[in-house]
C-alpha cells in the first residue's frame, strides 16, 4: 500500500506536491502483490520515503537528489503508485507498504557518533567467579512496537482511500478494505505516528460527527472515500 503524509497545503507549482497528488489518485497505489486470503499473507515490509527541501531519503539511507537522472526510474514508480523495484521483496507474495513523508526543511546529515571506551567489567581466564550476567530487557517502545497489528490490505474485496486529517495538521491518504473497522484506522494512526497523544477522537468531516463505535465497518460508519479528522 502507499500512504502519503503532506502537512503543507497544496501547491500545484510545486513538483513534490505534484508527486504526492499523482500517487495518491494512482489505480496501482497498492504495491506488492499477496495471496487473497488476508490470513496467508506474510508480514508486510514497511518502507518510508522522506521528501526534504534538498532532496529524498529512502529509510534511513542518505540524500538522494530529485535531479538526479539515475533516480527517475524510482520517483517514477512512486507516481504511478507503485513499489519501486528496489524496494520489491525476494519473495512475491510479501506485501509491501511505502509510506511518502513530507518534511519541510533541509536534510542533514546525522553525527558520527563518538568513539566510546568500554567501561564494563572483565575476567581473567580461569577466574573461579560465579557471577553471571542478567539479560538486558528490550525497551518498553520496542515491545509495543512488535505488538502493533499490521493493517492486511485484501485486494480481492472492496477498497477505498481515506483521507486522515491529524490534529497537527499532517494529510495522511491510506486504503482500507470496506471490512476494517474504525478502530482499524486508530490502529494506522497510532503505528504511522507513534508520537501523538493516545488520548484523542475521530470524527467525520461533513456533517461534523463523532465516530464512537469502534467496531462499527467503515462501510456501516459510511466512511467509503471519506475524510476523517483527529481531535484531541
Amino acid at each position: 500500500g502507499m500512504m502519503v503524509q503532506d502537512p503543507n497545503k497544496s501547491n500545484n507549482d510545486d513538483p513534490v506536491e505534484g508527486l504526492f497528488e499523482k500517487a495518491r489518485q494512482a489505480p496501482g497505489a497498492a504495491a506488492g502483490a499477496g495471496p487473497a486470503d488476508p490470513s496467508a499473507q506474510s508480514q508486510p515490509q514497511m518502507h518510508t520515503v522522506t521528501f526534504w527541501n534538498n532532496g529524498f531519503t529512502v529509510d534511513d539511507g542518505p540524500l538522494r537528489s530529485m535531479e538526479d537522472p539515475a533516480n527517475r526510474p524510482f520517483l517514477e514508480s512512486i507516481e504511478k503508485g507503485e513499489c519501486p523495484r528496489e524496494l520489491e521483496p525476494g519473495k512475491p507474495t510479501i506485501p509491501v507498504h511505502v509510506n511518502l513523508v513530507r518534511k519541510g526543511e533541509d536534510w542533514t546529515a546525522p553525527p558520527t557518533p563518538k568513539y566510546v571506551a568500554f567501561s564494563g567489567s572483565g575476567r581473567t581466564l580461569g577466574s573461579t567467579s560465579t557471577a553471571t550476567s542478567s539479560p538486558v530487557p528490550a525497551p518498553a517502545a520496542a515491545a509495543a512496537a512488535g505488538n502493533q497489528r499490521a493493517l492486511i490490505i485484501d485486494d480481492s474485496q472492496p477498497v477505498t482511500s481515506l483521507q486522515l486529517r491529524l490534529h497537527d495538521g499532517t494529510r495522511m491518504v491510506a486504503r482500507f478494505n470496506h471490512t476494517h473497522t474504525v478502530q482499524d484506522i486508530r490502529n494506522f494512526i497510532n503505528s504511522a505516528r507513534p508520537d501523538i497523544p493516545a488520548h484523542y477522537h475521530l470524527m467525520t468531516s461533513f456533517p461534523p460527527t463523532p465516530l464512537q463505535d469502534l467496531g462499527a465497518t467503515i462501510t456501516d460508519a459510511q466512511l467509503v472515500g471519506a475524510v476523517v479528522i483527529q481531535k484531541l
